[in-house]
């Protein structure tokens, strides 16, 4: 149940739509190129049991699970992230809520042209059960294996970065400037 202080993020079906249609495409122009058989005579043939139909066959495959993966995606526009009074709860790398006393500071990070909101946290075992193991790469983890930061990227959330970072900052300052202090 969503309360009134509580924001909760879809997966921007704006975004997986474009992609879809992409991988649609390039699966509609793979089927095409396997009927035509481009240079059916001459030196660049496509021939029967060759590499070139063989890496046309697995493009195929490749795109059509792609896209199996897509439309669940778009059929079940699902919440990714909730932030609210108990905390941040992010699907991806958490099991539960991640309560604010937990966290010490929230900044924001520049990676590769995109932002992303980087969460600190005070050791504590809670914070560890609920991390997802599998996400090792989203969670950096100090000597004792349990997790003291972690990051929530917002480039599949509807409303993006803006809305993810004013959803933070409803409940949690964020500097100014972005960095932590």
């Amino acid at each position: 149940m969503t309360s009134h202080t509580q924001f909760d993020m879809p997966v921007s079906q704006k975004k997986t739509g474009i992609i879809f249609t992409a991988t649609a495409v390039a699966l509609v122009f793979c089927g095409l190129l396997l009927y035509i058989r481009p240079g059916a005579r001459g030196p660049n043939s496509m021939i029967e049991g060759g590499v070139g139909e063989f890496s046309i066959y697995f493009a195929l495959f490749v795109f059509a699970i792609y896209i199996a993966f897509l439309s669940k995606d778009l059929i079940y526009s699902k919440y990714v992230a909730s932030i609210g009074d108990q905390g941040i709860f992010d699907r991806r790398i958490s099991t539960d809520w991640i309560p604010w006393s937990a966290i010490r500071t929230v900044s924001i990070v520049d990676h590769s042209s995109r932002k992303i909101l980087l969460f600190k946290t005070f050791h504590s075992d809670d914070i560890s059960k609920n991390m997802r193991r599998m996400k090792i790469n989203h969670a950096a983890a100090g000597k004792a294996g349990v997790p003291n930061e972690f990051l929530v990227e917002a480039d599949e959330l509807k409303g993006g970065f803006t809305a993810l970072h004013n959803a933070v900052t409803h409940f949690h300052q964020i500097p100014q400037d972005g960095r932590s202090h």
